[in-house]
C-alpha cells in the first residue's frame, strides 16, 4: 500500500544533500522520529525526521512584533497571519532502495520532490525485521512490530543499559518471554539468569488471571541452595576463585586434586574440601609454609558453606532448550560468594557448550557491573575473566551473553565493547553516556542527545540487530510482574495487612 504524499522537498542552505533533506509539510501532522520515503533518481530514499519546525513569516522579526503588540494592536485581527503558518521537517537520509539493494545515500533528491510516510514493508526490510523473530515492541508512529532476528540480536551479545527504574528488567522480561514462547521449529535456546535481586523469580510462579503462565518452563534456584562440587573444580577455576595462589601453591594443589580424582575414579567416591585439606596435611612433599597457605585458603572457602561433593543443581538441569533457569542470589549478602557462583557456573556452561554437551544458551547477568567491574583487583572481580572470555569467544560456540547494568561507566569496557547490540533505555549520567559512546561505534550524536529524554518504556536499539539506530516502544509484558514492580503505597498496604493478620491470629490463640 502506497502512502499519500505529506510534503515537498525544499531548498535550504543545507538541503537537499546526501546527509540532510528538508521538506515543507503540505498535509497532515508529522512527528520527530517518524520515517518518510522520498522519490529518488536511483529508487526510493528512506529518511528519518530528526526535527519539526513551525514557522510564520509574520513572526520572523522579534523587534517588529514587540513594537506592534506594545501599541495594543492584535496582529491576527489586522493581518492574515494564521494563513502564513507552515511546518518544515528536517530529515536524515538512511538509505536508498535500488533494484540491486539498499545503498548509502550519495546524491540528494531534487527540490520539489514529493515526500510520503514510509511504507511499513520498506521499514521492515531496512531494519531486517524477522516474522519469526523476537517481538520486543513497536516502532513509534508506525503500525510496525519490532521483531528482531534471534541470531542478529544475541549471537554477538547484547547489553541492556538504563538508570534505575528506567525499564531494564521489564524489557528483559519481554525478551525472556519471547525465548520461552519460541517454537521448536524456529530454533530454541536455553536461558539462564544470574539474578541478584530476585527480579525474575515470578516466572516460576503460577500466573494470576490475565497473565501468561510460564511456571512449567521456568526453574528458580535460591542462592543458599547452590552447591559447587569440589571434584569438578579444576586448578584453573580455583585460581580464579583464589587469585592469590602462587605458582608453587597451584602446582601442589593441582597434584593433590589429581590424586583425589584418580582415587574417585577408582571407586572411592567424590570428595569435599575436608578431604582435600587432610590430603595436604598428610603429604610429606609439600613444604610447611605452602601447606599453611593452602589450608588457610581452603578453610576460608569451606566456611562459605558453598562447596560440597557434587554440584547442585547440575549444569544439565539448568541449561535446557526453551527453558528458563533463574539463579536467585537475593538471599546472599557476601559479594565474593555471589561472584564465585557466577564464575563457576559461567565457566561450566561455557566449557560444556564448547563440547556441545548442552544446547546453545543466553546467559543474562543482572547488575553486571557487580560481576564484571571496570576498575577492581582480581580478588574483587572473580567472575570478570570468564565474562570477558564468553564476550570474546562465545559467538563461535553458541554461548550468548546479555549484560544488564544501571551504571555502564562501572562495567568492564572489554566486555561491554563485545556486546555488538545495545538496548538503551533512559540514561542521564554524563559519565555513563560517555562510556556508552566510547564502546558503541554505531551510535551518533543525535541518538546520544535523545537518550536523556526517553520516557520509561521507550528504548533505543543500536548495533548488529538493526544496523541503524532505532527508537521504539517496549511492548507490554505477558508474564507476572516482578515483586519489585509494586508501588510504595502498595508495599506499605501489604505490610500493614500482614501485621494486622498476625495480630488477629495471636489474639485468637490467647
Amino acid at each position: 500500500m502506497v502512502s499519500e504524499y505529506i510534503g515537498t522537498v525544499i531548498s535550504t542552505p543545507n538541503s537537499p544533500s546526501p546527509a540532510n533533506v528538508d521538506f515543507v509539510v503540505t498535509k497532515g501532522i508529522v512527528h520527530r522520529g517518524q520515517f518518510v520515503e522520498i522519490e529518488h533518481a536511483e529508487g526510493t530514499m528512506l529518511a528519518l525526521i530528526t526535527n519539526v519546525i513551525k514557522t510564520n513569516k509574520y513572526f520572523e522579526r522579534a523587534d517588529s512584533i514587540k513594537e506592534f503588540e506594545a501599541r495594543g494592536n492584535a496582529i491576527f485581527e489586522q493581518f492574515p497571519a494564521a494563513e502564513w503558518e507552515y511546518i518544515v521537517a528536517n530529515t536524515r537520509p538512511l538509505g536508498v532502495f535500488t533494484s540491486s539493494g539498499v545503498r548509502r545515500p550519495s546524491t540528494p533528491p531534487s527540490p520539489g520532490t514529493k515526500v510520503r510516510l514510509a511504507n511499513t514493508e520498506l521499514l521492515k526490510k531496512f531494519y531486517g525485521f524477522d516474522d519469526n523473530g523476537l517481538h520486543l515492541g513497536k516502532v513509534e508512529f508506525h503500525d510496525l512490530d519490532v521483531k528482531l532476528n534471534l541470531t542478529r540480536l544475541l549471537k554477538k551479545h547484547l547489553a541492556v543499559l538504563s538508570i534505575s527504574g528506567g525499564g531494564k528488567s521489564y524489557a528483559v522480561s519481554c525478551l525472556i518471554e519471547e525465548l520461552l514462547d519460541r517454537k521448536k521449529e524456529h530454533g530454541r535456546i536455553a536461558c539462564v539468569v544470574f539474578d541478584p535481586h530476585g527480579e525474575y523469580s515470578s516466572f516460576a510462579e503460577p500466573a494470576k488471571k490475565g497473565f501468561t503462565d510460564y511456571s512449567d518452563r521456568a526453574l528458580v534456584v535460591k542462592g543458599n541452595q547452590i552447591r559447587i562440587g569440589v571434584p569438578n573444580l579444576s586448578i584453573r577455576i580455583l585460581s580464579g576463585i583464589i587469585p592469590g595462589l602462587s605458582l608453587t601453591q597451584r602446582r601442589e594443589l593441582s597434584r593433590i586434586l589429581a590424586e583425589l580424582k584418580k582415587d574417585m575414579r577408582a571407586g572411592n567416591g567424590p570428595f569435599d574440601f575436608a578431604k582435600v585439606k587432610q590430603a595436604i596435611v598428610d603429604d610429606s612433599e609439600i613444604k610447611s609454609n605452602t601447606k599453611a597457605a593452602l589450608l588457610a585458603w581452603l578453610s576460608e572457602l569451606e566456611n562459605m558453606h558453598l562447596f560440597a561433593k557434587m554440584d547442585l543443581p547440575s549444569i544439565r538441569d539448568l541449561v535446557m532448550p526453551g527453558k528458563l533457569a533463574v539463579i536467585d542470589l537475593s538471599d546472599i549478602i557476601d559479594v565474593k560468594k555471589k561472584q564465585i557462583i557466577v564464575s563457576y557456573f559461567a565457566q561450566k556452561m561455557f566449557s560444556e557448550r564448547r563440547k556441545a554437551r548442552i544446547p546453545p544458551f543466553l546467559l543474562i547477568v543482572e547488575e553486571a557491573h557487580q560481576f564484571c567491574p571496570e576498575r577492581a583487583s582480581e580478588e574483587q572481580a572473580i567472575s570478570r575473566e570468564i565474562i570477558r572470555t564468553i564476550a570474546r569467544e562465545g559467538r563461535k560456540f553458541g554461548a550468548s551473553l546479555c549484560l544488564i547494568s544501571q551504571r555502564p561507566v562501572q562495567l568492564d569496557t572489554t566486555a561491554l565493547s563485545q556486546c555488538n547490540t545495545k538496548l538503551i533505555l533512559r540514561i542521564t549520567n554524563p559519565y555513563d553516556l560517555k562510556h556508552i559512546a566510547e564502546s558503541a561505534e554505531a551510535i551518533d550524536q543525535r541518538s546520544m542527545d535523545m537518550i536523556t529524554s526517553l520516557q520509561v518504556g521507550e528504548a533505543l536499539i543500536i548495533g548488529e540487530a538493526v544496523g541503524y539506530p532505532l527508537f521504539f516502544k517496549v511492548r507490554q509484558r505477558k508474564s507476572m510482574p516482578s515483586k519489585h514492580e509494586i508501588t510504595l503505597e502498595e508495599a506499605a498496604l501489604r505490610y500493614e495487612e500482614k501485621i494486622t493478620k498476625r495480630d488477629s491470629e495471636t489474639e485468637a490463640l490467647l
